[in-house]
């Protein structure tokens, strides 16, 4: 495919957290202008780069193994538009999304081809939930600008109940380097049975918050934004982010914003969308989080406080 030269992007934008947490909100309103290209989870082994068989993995940014030297090569063919992306077809997607996706591609493959071409871009956003734990690797070795989304461990948890899909804190805990950088006085929790899906999600938000919040600390040019805030106060938020972030802000990025935030009264998500963006999103908080029983409120704020506490309230738990 005819690829222009991407040495005209000089702002790489990595936005990430943790999946269902609004990084592909964020991510797309991020890309609204001509000038700023969407490439679509590189890192995800499911749709993402052949070659990418693990998520939710980390590097250390000293690249100190062969194995991670091979990783970090596969990596560098994203700033250089070289790389490839698998896409993928699920079979429990309705018939005509199915077959959309098999003529044009998924949305991996798809947005990279308008990348490729695309003779305006100047900028590129990064969006990937599944490589959160990447995030200091890429700012230090390609000089990406971190968007970490984070969403209320409640209403996280809660949004993974509606879709029945866990992702575990079992996907972090076979990673040695990971333990021995963030988790070498945690024992209680790396050696804790997290089988159950709800405790071990909150494990899960708990760890890659730890280390993405204790990242985000040592760079003052990294965002951290919450998903309360994107959803309360959509248009300064994000005119707040295209400042920082040095992206091209225009009257037509507020009116999408605007469309995709206010164009529904329920703050509920149609029947059978796994994402829905055409919602009423300041009420999208509270109606998660009390959808948990307290006693699952409970259990969560314990696991997850002393992470949870640097960005939310105990009150925001509603346990009192």
């Amino acid at each position: 495919m005819f690829k222009l030269a991407v040495d005209k992007i000089d702002n790489w934008i990595f936005v990430t957290g943790v999946p269902r947490s609004g990084t592909t909100f964020a991510g797309k309103i991020l890309s609204l202008p001509l000038e700023v290209d969407y490439i679509h989870e590189p890192f995800n082994p499911r749709c993402g780069m052949p070659g990418i068989s693990q998520g939710y993995r980390y590097v250390r940014p000293g690249l100190d193994t062969e194995e991670t030297k091979r990783f970090h090569a596969l990596a560098e063919t994203i700033f250089s538009y070289d790389l490839q992306l698998a896409g993928r077809v699920r079979e429990k997607d309705p018939w005509l999304k199915r077959a959309t996706k098999r003529i044009v591609g998924s949305r991996g493959p798809f947005y990279l081809r308008l990348a490729k071409s695309n003779p305006f871009h100047k900028a590129a956003v990064i969006k990937d939930p599944t490589a959160g734990l990447l995030s200091e690797y890429l700012y230090l070795h390609f000089d990406v600008k971190p968007v970490i989304v984070v969403k209320h461990p409640t209403s996280f948890i809660a949004s993974l109940k509606r879709v029945n899909w866990w992702p575990g804190y079992s996907k972090l805990d076979s990673q040695p380097h990971l333990i021995e950088d963030y988790f070498h006085d945690d024992d209680d929790f790396v050696n804790r049975d997290w089988s159950d899906p709800v405790l071990g999600a909150a494990a899960f938000w708990r760890a890659i918050y730890k280390v993405l919040l204790a990242q985000a600390s040592k760079y003052p040019d990294w965002e951290v934004v919450t998903h309360e805030r994107l959803s309360r106060d959509p248009v300064s938020t994000f005119r707040h982010l295209y400042e920082v972030l040095g992206l091209p802000w225009h009257s037509s990025v507020e009116r999408k914003i605007l469309q995709l935030t206010r164009g529904n009264r329920s703050a509920e998500a149609r029947s059978g969308a796994v994402q829905d963006f055409r919602r009423n999103s300041a009420d999208i908080f509270e109606m998660r989080r009390d959808s948990l029983s307290l006693e699952e409120r409970k259990e969560i704020f314990e696991i997850v406080e002393d992470v949870a506490l640097q960005i939310y309230t105990r009150e925001s738990f509603a346990i009192d």
